[in-house]
């Protein structure tokens, strides 16, 4: 019996070095220059930008193997990117990719967030494809000189009944 795909935090250091690994290889397979977004500042400082409260990792594990990955980076004004949504080809068709943007979602309102933003390069037309089903809409560029045929997405996220406060009478 094949056991079920796990999602779970990161928890740095341990995770740092598979992870940084993924994340390499996520763009080897985009063979797109991103060092234009800011990546070679990114990835020194990897661990303190992605813990809470300025952001977060969740990672797929299929088995002993991690599979996948997906980030919350937080900008401002209640805001953060979704960065690095990846998962290995020999794991696709699982529906990770739905499942880790899933518990980003579930995830940003404890960063104080209420609306995610991305944007998505050329090879990433499946990707795209589950942002749309997922909710989220095209929006204008949110950076100068994107990579030719980016596409930019965001998504409004509505407080659940739980963190909505009582209306005062």
């Amino acid at each position: 019996m094949i056991n079920p795909p796990t999602l779970r935090l990161a928890r740095f250091p341990n995770d740092t070095a598979p992870l940084l690994a993924l994340i390499r290889e996520y763009l080897a397979w985009l063979a797109v220059d991103l060092c234009g977004r800011g990546l070679d500042k990114e990835l020194p400082q990897f661990e303190t930008l992605f813990t809470p409260p300025s952001g977060l990792f969740v990672l797929a594990h299929v088995g002993d193997e991690l599979a996948g990955c997906a980030g919350l980076l937080v900008h401002h004004s209640h805001t953060a990117e979704v960065k690095r949504v990846y998962v290995r080809p020999a794991h696709r068709g699982l529906g990770l990719g739905e499942a880790l943007l899933q518990r980003l979602i579930a995830l940003a309102p404890t960063l104080n967030v209420n609306h995610l933003i991305l944007d998505a390069v050329a090879p990433t037309t499946h990707a795209q494809a589950l942002y749309r089903r997922m909710g989220f809409a095209e929006t204008p560029p949110y950076y100068a000189n994107p990579v030719p045929d980016t596409r930019f997405f965001e998504l409004h996220l509505t407080p659940s009944p739980e963190t909505t406060p009582p209306c005062l009478s």
